[in-house]
């Protein structure tokens, strides 16, 4: 396929390259880069409507909605020193190979000047046969990073990557233990009881903070965020134009508060009271925080819940006018089930996997919602990976 049929980047397209990646059909990171743009969007579009098949969804789905290369703001960078060198990027595909990155057309450059000060960190404290891992993110501007990799968190290691941080214009450092089991990863999972150690921050030298609305919210280390800035901003909207002005919502898997604070402000200024619940403590602290913080803390409330093991149950939804649905990559079926008896007459699902979404979606259904139009969000460009957003109503 020749260089004329992709879409160049700045023409708005979402598979386009001008030329493909140097690591192209090696890494892991991307699947897509060689299609043509009109080839790309019904390749990803097609993963949602078969998933939709398969669940007996029948609903429209719109055109796949494009996010920007250059734009992916968080990435785990693996580590390999072999008896010679050290490779340092992602894991190649279908492998635990490390792919020694020299390019990449998906993260945001400030993010991948990053991988040059990575390399030469781990090159100094990894000995031969040895790996480790970082992962990272930007921002608001500045870095905030996690290193991975086995032994103790001493006073040498810490002055290390203090001064490592220091020299790469990181604002916070953190570090994890990380035990392999035979030196390979099992997912998050680790040999020693099975988890990793608790990550510590080790410093930090400028406040991790993002506006999600109008609201400041101090984030704790490597809080959870959307892929990129482009792809939240899309989400945010669909979202908030979606529910009512005066609503009284629940914001279910909230995070720090990604649709809470925007869903409680109004342009109108007509403000929605929001009820925050999420399955992580810290996370939730972080939205209670910035909630009283803004003045918000009469209609902005948070609490720490399990939501696959106890979800919201169909009374307790039943004081609420519009729910929002942001479950991690396994959905929300124990959530959507009580969802699916309660009296609530709007929903809002947005999710990162097809199958998932698609289950859920027919447990909605059978409870008497119909979904509007579902929106694709391709914020993972050229991977297999679509995100999803409609609207559910009675």
């Amino acid at each position: 396929m020749g260089t004329e049929s992709r879409v160049r980047v700045g023409d708005g397209g979402n598979a386009g390259q001008a030329s493909l990646c140097p690591h192209f059909g090696v890494c892991g990171g991307c699947a897509a880069q060689d299609k043509d743009n009109a080839t790309y969007g019904q390749w990803k579009r097609g993963f949602v409507e078969a998933a939709l098949r398969r669940a007996g969804v029948v609903a429209e789905v719109a055109e796949l909605v494009s996010i920007p290369p250059f734009s992916r703001r968080r990435a785990r960078f693996f580590a390999k020193h072999s008896e010679t060198t050290l490779s340092l990027g992602f894991q190649a595909r279908a492998s635990h190979d490390v792919v020694d990155m020299t390019v990449c057309q998906v993260l945001d450059p400030g993010l991948f000047a990053l991988t040059g000060p990575l390399r030469q960190y781990f090159s100094d404290i990894l000995d031969p046969g040895q790996g480790a891992e970082a992962e990272a993110q930007i921002v608001s501007g500045v870095l905030d990073v996690l290193i991975r990799a086995t032994g103790r968190l001493d006073l040498e290691r810490c002055q290390g990557l203090v001064d490592f941080a220091r020299e790469a214009g990181i604002a916070r450092i953190s570090w994890q233990g990380l035990h392999l089991d035979q030196g390979r990863r099992k997912g998050d999972r680790q040999a020693r009881g099975g988890e990793l150690k608790t990550a510590e921050v080790v410093a930090e030298f400028h406040p991790v903070t993002i506006r999600f609305g109008e609201v400041a919210v101090a984030l704790p280390p490597m809080a959870f965020l959307q892929a990129s800035d482009a792809g939240e901003a899309l989400l945010v909207d669909s979202v908030t134009a979606s529910i009512p002005e005066d609503a009284r919502v629940v914001d279910l898997y909230s995070g720090a508060g990604t649709f809470t604070f925007p869903l409680a402000s109004s342009a109108k200024g007509v403000a929605r009271r929001v009820a925050a619940f999420d399955g992580d403590e810290v996370l939730i602290a972080a939205l209670k925080t910035a909630a009283r913080g803004a003045g918000l803390g009469a209609s902005v409330t948070g609490e720490v819940r399990d939501l696959a093991r106890r979800p919201l149950r169909r009374d307790e939804l039943g004081e609420f006018d519009a729910v929002i649905v942001d479950p991690p990559r396994a959905g929300a079926q124990a959530q959507a089930r009580e969802l699916a008896a309660s009296a609530v007459p709007l929903a809002v699902m947005v999710s990162c996997d097809p199958s998932s979404f698609a289950r859920d979606a027919k447990i909605l259904m059978d409870g008497g919602f119909t979904p509007g139009l579902i929106t694709p969000v391709d914020q993972f460009v050229w991977s297999r990976h679509v995100e999803l957003v409609a609207r559910f109503s009675r």
